[in-house]
């Protein structure tokens, strides 16, 4: 059975393949901003559902694993930067204080139509920072196309984590030991 992965992030594959899957990647390019929703928890579950529906109507007889993560402080999205200044704007406003990374994931075993649909909230820290240590780690360009403005797992980002609660891969963008478990109730169902 075929294991399809309705996204075209890198961190999310490598932490599939990290965890033994053999994934063939097919983003799923559904309109997210269609869905609205002021509660993170039903907001990235419609977005990873919506994900996960688009993509299984491409492919039989399989896993269609679809996720949305988003980044979520003082009730409200932290998305992806613009540009540079918007970068450094949501890194000043994130920085000494503690903000949300909220996960919606739904999965689909196509053979049988099963569906099932969890949410996994981490928390993370960071720490006050000068303003010439922004723009360093800005002059990297790793900002670009991150949630927040930041990867947790980029070296030059590891001063900027004061501490997290949960689950760490999930702030990578994949809480995977929920995924595996999450598949293996939508295959058997079709093994049996």
């Amino acid at each position: 059975m075929k294991i399809i992965l309705a996204s075209q992030s890198p961190r999310r594959k490598a932490l599939l393949e990290k965890a033994g899957l053999k994934v063939i990647v097919d983003p799923s390019n559904a309109d997210e901003r269609s869905i609205k929703d002021k509660d993170l928890k039903n907001l990235v579950l419609r977005i990873s559902e919506l994900k996960a529906n688009t993509v299984a109507k491409r492919h039989k007889d399989s896993i269609i694993i679809a996720a949305d993560t988003m980044v979520y402080f003082d009730n409200k999205e932290i998305g992806q930067p613009k540009d540079r200044d918007d970068a450094r704007k949501m890194l000043k406003e994130l920085l000494g204080k503690t903000h949300k990374v909220g996960t919606g994931i739904t999965i689909i075993n196509t053979a049988t139509g099963k569906m099932l649909r969890d949410f996994e909230l981490s928390k993370v820290t960071l720490n006050d920072m000068s303003d010439a240590k922004i723009w360093e780690y800005l002059d990297t360009d790793k900002y670009i196309g991150k949630a927040g403005a930041y990867n947790i797992l980029d070296k030059e980002f590891k001063e900027f984590i004061k501490n997290y609660e949960g689950d760490y891969e999930n702030i990578v963008g994949l809480p995977i030991k929920k995924v595996l478990d999450m598949i293996e109730k939508v295959k058997n169902e079709w093994e049996n």
